[in-house]
């Protein structure tokens, strides 16, 4: 009997090591021909993809459509499992291949109404745009074509169907995805209005400080001399006031602060909210999208319940450079997932000829360079969204406007769900844009467990995304080819959303700071807070003139430095936003480079390696002043603290105290009276907590500091002391006891997990990734931690660009993970180690050196006729 058990058992192991290496060779087949020649219908002419010694793609073709062509073939052998996955969330369709858990998720992006405004986009694009698209877009379907079954990326065999063919709308979506992810000013309004309602809107001005008006800017009035003429602070004007603090005056009379509208519905909300039950907006948001697929959850929230989206760039012209010409540095911060949100890769067909990051799904470079100039990019977080709290009448088909019922527009949608009934979803949509109540509210109707929230009131999003026409994509086409300031101001004219910080250098040695996009004059208050929209008050009567966005050409500075910091001083004649987190990586990077004479671009590389944390230099002397430590080890973590040199390295300890303290810091001072769940919104905001802390421990006896739920009161050296205790606590059940063996990067993770598939765990060690990592959010190697998932990082600088105009071209670039999307392929996170230590990558644009060391050469042959 035990020698047939043991049989038995070898025989369990044989078939499973068989399944397992059939499984394996199976999955190779669909891992890219890189080698060789491959006929295709779509080009003129012999299209060459060489991928060099970094598997960079580099496409070489005799006119710019057999470019795109070979960029769109590029693409979906590397990258089709995550263009499939980014149209299907820009058109709603998730359901379609994940069955009924992503259906909330698909009812709200059907009700945002992302593809009808990709669909209106395309409708207006200039037929020149269109027909460069069409090129890429033949490129990715004669891969399709040719690839079925088992020579489809492995994600396609295990959800069993197979993709599309592509159109323009699926490429126009996901520039729209990617707007939603760069526009989040919507969350901010949801939790001013949930700060309000818990403890009025004096205190909630309290929690969420403005930029301060002498904070750095990246502009300043001396480059700015045109803005002289407009002057008028007026709020018919702009929007706004003179003075943009919020203290006390801000409930009275500071009518253009806010609308007076919103602001009296929201003040009544306080007044009915009991100290008991909570009801928040923001919670209510999340929790609708809490089913369903982890990252469409996050993408959707995005900025939701944590500091902004940022990036870092700068660009210093030939008087300071070792080589007389222009440098440029460029480092977005986008979130996590494998694989990465940028692919490299190098266009070139006679004068067109660009090279640097692209997102799959779309046909330009995004970021990068051509061989007359260069450009970069941050997000403005221009206040483009606005949410409007609407009046129905009983029958749900009008909506009250200045006294008279408006027609609500209806748009039915039809949300096909694997495995069962087709859902019929009517998405309503007001002068001001859809309710998306409708969608929060039905799926939180819907939930199975745990309480659900009350349902929000009618709710609608303007959002400029949704306007048509948008030729954002045709700016960017456009971009690609620009010459010289003239060529790349022009284009920019035309580009809509998300507002960017463009930062400009050329050959001929100038350098240029723009930030385009449409961006609303409102009629009166700043879109701080949902506006009333019956009354008229809210609504937007234009744009700020592109002539009157911030820019500068050659400023006298001889540098430009832009980390989403205020783009124009306070003097600006228009409201951009009032949200802008504090300008530590914009200070960092600016004194660094008045502190390093001829510059070079390894002193650039240096710069974006920096892990110097002004949070810290700024915060903890406040912080050590209120500590009084009762037990041993919290007195080594001040001891820690008080020699730490503000560098929150990897392998510092007192950088993880710091850290683990900052974290404990806000659910400590405003829990008690903000609740749990508007905590949970407001703790990942640290540039607001920090201004918070810094004027709330201004003295000993503030009323934050007291815990209204004990009977005694509480000082905040005793606030303070808990939050220090705590967050050492959290410290010791990660790395023990022994402070000398703590390290930064032993709980602080960057996280990337596999984009559609990280849910499924037995998958998960297979397909996603992480690494220790240094840096916190005020870094310019930037390493944010997630409040809801401590010391875990979320959100990196996923790719990293350095161009060097003169001629010796010593540019470099990298992307955070690799290029390949295959599981089995090399390539697929062999960046990771690199990207870490801050290591870049060439960015060859001569053949000879694209030839050197090239890892394959595929041809592709026009058909013949």
């Amino acid at each position: 009997m035990r020698r047939r058990f043991v049989k038995a058992l070898a025989l369990v192991f044989v078939l499973a090591v068989v399944v397992l290496a059939g499984a394996y060779v199976y999955a190779r087949r669909s891992l890219p021909l890189v080698d060789g020649s491959v006929t295709v219908a779509g080009v003129s002419a012999p299209v060459e993809i060489v991928r060099d010694a970094d598997a960079i793609p580099h496409i070489f073709a005799t006119t710019k459509l057999d470019a795109l062509f070979g960029l769109g073939y590029a693409h979906a052998q590397d990258r089709l499992w995550q263009m499939e996955f980014q149209r299907r969330v820009g058109h709603g369709r998730l359901s379609e291949i994940f069955g009924a858990p992503t259906l909330p998720q698909d009812r709200f992006l059907r009700t945002v109404g992302f593809a009808r405004a990709a669909r209106a986009a395309w409708d207006t694009m200039p037929q020149a745009t269109r027909q460069q698209v069409d090129a890429y877009l033949a490129g990715i379907n004669a891969f399709i074509a040719t690839h079925g079954g088992s020579r489809l990326p492995p994600e396609f065999t295990l959800l069993r169907f197979a993709p599309e063919p592509w159109t323009g709308v699926d490429v126009v979506v996901w520039v729209k995805m990617m707007a939603w992810d760069l526009s989040a000013n919507y969350s901010l309004e949801l939790l001013r209005r949930d700060l309000v309602a818990r403890v009025g809107a004096d205190r909630m001005a309290e929690l969420v400080p403005p930029y301060a008006s002498d904070g750095l800017s990246i502009l300043s009035a001396r480059d700015m001399p045109w803005t002289a003429v407009a002057q008028d602070f007026s709020p018919a004007h702009n929007g706004r006031s003179k003075d943009l603090r919020y203290d006390a005056a801000y409930n009275r009379g500071h009518g253009s602060q806010r609308t007076e509208a919103s602001v009296s519905s929201v003040d009544r909300d306080h007044a009915s909210v009991s100290s008991v039950v909570e009801h928040s907006w923001t919670h209510a948001l999340a929790l609708s999208l809490s089913t369903g697929n982890p990252a469409v959850r996050d993408f959707l929230l995005g900025g939701a319940t944590t500091e902004s989206l940022g990036s870092n760039n700068w660009v210093a012209d030939g008087t300071l450079t070792a080589t007389g010409k222009p440098l440029l540095a460029n480092d977005p911060h986008l979130a996590t997932h494998v694989p990465s949100v940028w692919y490299l890769a190098h266009l070139s067909a006679g004068d067109f000829d660009v090279i640097g990051a692209t997102l799959p799904g779309t046909p330009a470079v995004a970021l990068g360079r051509n061989r007359f100039i260069a450009w970069g990019g941050t997000n403005v977080a221009a206040d483009v969204e606005d949410l409007y709290r609407e009046r129905l009448d009983s029958t749900g088909k009008f909506v009250e406007f200045l006294g008279t019922q408006e027609p609500v527009r209806f748009v039915t949608e039809t949300i096909d769900v694997k495995g069962a009934r087709p859902v019929r979803w009517d998405v309503r949509i007001t002068r001001h844009g859809p309710l998306v109540s409708d969608a929060i509210n039905a799926n939180n109707a819907e939930l199975k467990r745990g309480p659900r929230p009350a349902p929000l009131e009618p709710l609608a999003l303007r959002w400029t995304a949704l306007d048509a026409p948008d030729p954002t994509l045709d700016a960017f086409m456009r971009l690609n080819e620009a010459r010289n300031w003239s060529d790349f101001t022009a284009t920019l004219g035309d580009y809509i959303v998300p507002s960017q910080n463009f930062v400009y250098g050329d050959v001929a040695g100038h350098i240029g700071y723009y930030a385009p996009g449409r961006i609303p004059i409102r009629a009166r208050g700043d879109g701080s807070l949902p506006a009333d929209g019956w009354t008229g008050d809210a609504e937007w009567t234009g744009w700020i003139p592109f002539a009157e966005l911030p820019h500068v050409y050659d400023p006298p500075e001889h540098f430009i430095v832009t980390a989403n910091n205020r783009p124009a001083p306070a003097s600006y004649p228009h409201l951009l936003t009032i949200d802008f987190p504090e300008p530590y990586r914009a200070q960092r990077i600016t004194d660094l480079l008045r502190h390093t004479p001829t510059l070079t671009p390894d002193d650039f590389a240096r710069i974006q390696a920096d892990t110097v944390s002004l949070h810290a230099r700024a915060l903890l002397p406040t912080l050590l002043a209120h500590a009084r430590p009762k037990s041993a080890v919290d007195q080594q973590a001040v001891d820690l603290l008080r020699r730490w040199n503000d560098d929150a390295r990897g392998d510092s300890a007192a950088a993880a105290v710091f850290e683990a303290w900052f974290l404990r810091l806000a659910p400590t001072l405003v829990g008690d009276e903000l609740g749990p769940l508007v905590t949970e919104s407001y703790q990942g905001r640290f540039t607001y907590i920090t201004r918070f802390i810094l004027h709330t421990l201004a003295t000993n006896d503030n009323a934050w500091c007291d815990d209204v739920r004990t009977p005694a009161h509480e000082t905040c050296d005793e606030a303070v002391t808990i939050a220090l205790h705590d967050g050492v606590g959290d410290l010791r059940k990660n790395l023990g006891g022994d402070l000398s063996r703590w390290r930064w990067d032993a709980v602080h993770r960057a996280v990337f997990p596999h984009q559609g598939l990280d849910a499924v765990a037995a998958l998960r060690p297979l397909l996603s990734r992480s690494v220790p990592n240094a840096g916190d959010w005020s870094t310019v190697d930037v390493g944010p931690v997630a409040a809801d998932q401590p010391f875990e990082q979320h959100s990196v600088p996923g790719y990293r660009q350095i161009v060097d105009l003169s001629p010796g071209n010593d540019s470099r670039f990298i992307d955070a993970v690799g290029e390949s999307g295959h599981p089995l392929s090399q390539h697929y996170d062999d960046f990771l180690s690199d990207w870490r230590a801050v290591k870049h990558r060439p960015m060859r644009m001569d053949r000879k050196d694209v030839e050197a060391g090239a890892i394959g050469r595929l041809r592709l042959l026009p058909e013949k006729r």
